[in-house]
């Protein structure tokens, strides 16, 4: 049967099935680019405590005692006092140090950890601190692991016979029992004082290394099997306040003790540096991935250094290649070796910036400060000693959808960045399909649905993310490389949603986002094969006709004072009187009405008002008058308001100021509908706003002229099946993706054609699936696999046919042995 008869019986049966189907037909000969070796990688950056009390092992927190003014995280045992002092101490980078008075035998100190220390019954913890005493103090610490109800799980006792130079010492505790909330004690024999200073415990590491990892989180990582590791952010890179808060790099090599840390004040908490360059480039090489680091070009959240002025970044940036890369004569290569790593990490990758090429390139209101000169000095530089490192530039990284390369320097690959809702990424499956393949390459270096995801992470942000990510393959000679983002959130201190991987201190689970990066990771092969297919599918139910809710108008500011005057609705050609402000609903900000106009002076983000008539018609146009008072933007002309996470609105001079747009919002997450352009509102100048909607169509027109058109986006739930596929052919294994967004089921039919399916392999026919009843649905803590890849059931109707069944709100990956 060929495939046009078999098209034929196929629609045939469906007239008689209760099931619809899925077609989807292969020809092994229609061969698309080839796969690239780098394209599933990972972006670590350190966030939600990602590092310390994360990924990192260190289970004191608060070690060196530099978190704050006070001795945070330590507390005092018995009758002994303790204090910060910042006399005679240990090195020059260490700040503070905790002097210890014991009163009785048995006094001392106790640290919690990072929420609680996992304690596991017969694991060994390895304990170093150092300390010393102008009071020659002679005893036996003790050091031992203590459940919440106050029992002793392992301790060590360690002899001392402290002097005025610093001394470390080292035990060795096993724990007797289990307790992910234990805590660390240490507790002196007899009276005296003494100082600590850099105490810290560590549980078995992943490798096994010195300093080293978590060996579940890092476990998380190697099961994904990225190609590339980009580190150390994000935001951290850059840092905020000062250059100092930044992440440079040759403060976090070495013994731990000679490491300062710094204030990660993006992110809220101090960092230990504990997890420096060395260790980034060793973890890369443990995950068998290569390291893409990304490096400061004198710019930080506030600040920066004068783009002429870049020299010694520049030098900070060559020094690092040469740490990484340098034989072991130079300098820095010699510092590599002696900090155990004789042979170079082959650093191949450096992004020159992080999000540093967005709007305001001539005053660094969103830390662009003539981002195109900075990067070309720093290209410049490493080319001429690294001729083979690839430089990744930077793309505008928010308020549009189509970021640009806006210079003619030579650049290896652009950084874009993607937060959005699950239908945005689903509607870009077909995103890079006319790129121009005679541009620079692309890293998507950060995507992730940030909006309509749920609590923590919900199936339908996966499938949406699985779609565009399905599209990235099958434009992977352009699409070169690519990472999700956030990894890592300790659930104790989440300060961003969502992350795919949560973790406390003794459990981990992974989102559905999580399988979905596992699971593309580690089924993709080396070419694009053309895919083509039809689904009809059986909906659980007979759809019900939508009720159609009113919408609204309003006003909205971001951060700004601003007078609004003169509204006008005029409904299918009929003006509405809606000028009566009193009966406007105030959602937030500081509205003050009065006979000539309404004015929002709050720096509230956003600030909302809204008209109370409804609006049942298709057709209406809003007009109202504009103006900024001050502040830090413009302003907006809401419509379609439903509720106040789900609108429209017409932003002129969004974006500190910068640019106009259109914005829809879903769920609570904002999406522009277009792309916007270059706009500055002035201060005290009146603007004439009028937004026109017919149905999904939607023109803008600022002082007469159109401004910005665009459709808007359906924000009913996500339908549709997606299918791609790549060969790899050193397996001889072809590789099939079919994701079902929607809560429709099918059966499942593959046609293969110059190709057979080779049956001697009978296991390596496989389909394994991600699905669950409802997309809304999440994994917990408590219930970590609820959403999570299993093996289902497929079988070779012939040798060029298989048969499946494709569930809804499923991702189902189909490996095929051929012959």
């Amino acid at each position: 049967m060929n495939i046009r008869q078999f098209l034929a019986a196929t629609l045939m049966v469906m007239t008689h099935t209760v099931n619809g189907q899925v077609v989807i037909n292969i020809d092994a000969n229609q061969r698309g680019p080839m796969v690239s070796p780098t394209h599933y990688g990972i972006f670590y950056e350190d966030i939600n405590h990602a590092a310390d009390g994360g990924l990192y092992a260190e289970l004191i927190r608060n070690r060196s005692f530099e978190d704050d003014t006070t001795p945070c995280k330590w507390y005092s045992v018995g009758d002994a006092a303790i204090a910060l002092v910042q006399d005679g101490l240990l090195n020059d980078v260490q700040h503070n140090a905790l002097n210890v008075t014991i009163v009785n035998n048995g006094d001392g100190v106790r640290n919690e950890g990072y929420w609680g220390i996992n304690a596991v019954k017969g694991r060994e913890y390895k304990l170093s601190f150092w300390a010393k005493s102008d009071n020659k103090y002679k005893g036996v610490l003790t050091a031992s692991l203590q459940s919440t109800a106050g029992h002793t799980l392992g301790e060590a006792d360690v002899k001392v016979s402290l002097s005025k130079e610093w001394k470390k010492y080292t035990a060795s505790i096993i724990a007797t029992g289990d307790d992910p909330k234990a805590e660390f004690t240490l507790l002196a024999d007899k009276p005296g004082e003494f100082l600590l200073d850099v105490v810290s415990l560590f549980p078995p590491t992943f490798k096994n290394r010195e300093n080293g990892m978590r060996p579940d989180l890092a476990g998380m990582l190697a099961d994904m099997s990225p190609t590339f590791m980009r580190f150390p952010g994000g935001c951290f890179v850059e840092g905020q306040e000062s250059p100092d808060n930044a992440f440079r790099w040759k403060r976090t090599i070495g013994p731990i003790e000679q490491r300062e840390g710094h204030k990660n004040v993006n992110w809220g908490y101090r960092t230990s540096d504990g997890i420096g360059f060395h260790e980034y480039l060793q973890l890369a090489e443990d995950l068998g991935a290569k390291p893409l680091f990304v490096v400061n070009v004198g710019i930080w959240h506030g600040g920066c250094t004068p783009y002429d002025q870049i020299g010694e970044w520049i030098e900070e940036c060559l020094d690092a290649l040469e740490y990484a890369n340098g034989d072991v004569t130079t300098k820095y290569g010699r510092m590599r070796a002696d900090n155990g790593h004789p042979e170079p990490f082959n650093l191949e990758y450096i992004e020159i910036g992080n999000e540093n090429y967005n709007f305001n390139m001539d005053d660094n209101s969103d830390q662009s400060d003539h981002y195109p000169e900075r990067y070309i000095q720093f290209y410049n530089a490493i080319k001429e000693k690294y001729p083979n490192v690839k430089c990744i530039g930077n793309v505008e990284s928010w308020a549009t959808d189509h970021p640009s390369w806006r210079n003619d320097y030579p650049v290896d690959i652009v950084d874009e960045h993607y937060y959005r809702n699950p239908k945005w990424f689903a509607d870009r499956f077909n995103k890079y399909d006319d790129y121009d393949r005679d541009k620079h390459l692309i890293y998507v270096g950060e995507y992730a649905v940030t909006s309509n995801f749920g609590n923590i992470g919900n199936l339908n942000a996966a499938l949406g993310e699985a779609v565009y990510m399905m599209g990235m393959e099958n434009n992977s000679d352009v699409v070169v490389m690519n990472s999700y983002a956030p990894i890592f959130v300790n659930e104790n201190d989440a300060r961003w949603r969502p992350d795919m991987i949560r973790f406390n201190s003794s459990q981990v689970m992974g989102t559905p986002s999580y399988y979905v990066q596992q699971l593309f990771a580690n089924n993709i092969g080396t070419q694009v094969v053309k895919t083509d297919w039809t689904y009809d599918l059986t909906k659980p139910h007979s759809a019900e006709e939508e009720t159609q809710h009113p919408v609204h108008i309003g006003l909205a500011t971001w951060d700004t004072d601003v007078t609004y005057r003169d509204p006008q609705l005029i409904v299918e050609g009929k003006t509405v009187d809606i000028s009566d402000y009193k009966t406007w609903n105030k959602v937030s900000g500081d509205w003050n009405i009065s006979a000539t106009g309404i004015t929002q002076s709050s720096g509230k983000q956003p600030a909302m008002i809204v008209c109370p008539d409804n609006i049942e018609a298709d057709k209406y146009t809003f007009k109202v008058q504009a103006k900024k008072n001050s502040g830090a933007e413009g302003f907006m002309a809401m419509f379609g308001y439903k509720d106040r996470d789900n609108y429209q609105w017409f932003n002129i001079g969004g974006w500190t100021n910068t640019q106009n747009n259109v914005e829809q919002a879903i769920g609570g997450g904002r999406v522009t509908l277009c792309k916007g352009h270059r706009f500055s509102v002035e201060d005290d100048r009146w603007y004439d706003l009028r937004v026109e909607v017919d149905g999904d169509s939607i023109n803008c027109y600022l002082d007469g002229k159109l401004d910005l058109s665009c459709k808007s986006m359906n924000d009913n739930p996500n339908e549709g099946v997606y299918a791609s596929t790549t060969m790899d052919d050193v397996t001889k294994t072809m590789i099939v993706k079919i994701v079902n967004l929607g809560d429709g089921h099918a059966d499942g039919v593959i046609n293969l054609s110059n190709c057979t399916i080779d049956t001697t392999k009978n296991d390596a026919l496989q389909l394994i699936r991600l699905s669950s009843e409802s997309g809304n649905d999440e994994n917990t803590i408590s219930a970590p696999n609820r959403i999570s890849p299993v093996k289902a059931d497929i079988k070779a109707g012939n040798s060029n046919e298989v048969l499946f069944n494709v569930p809804a709100y499923s991702i189902n990956i189909v490996r095929i042995p051929i012959q």
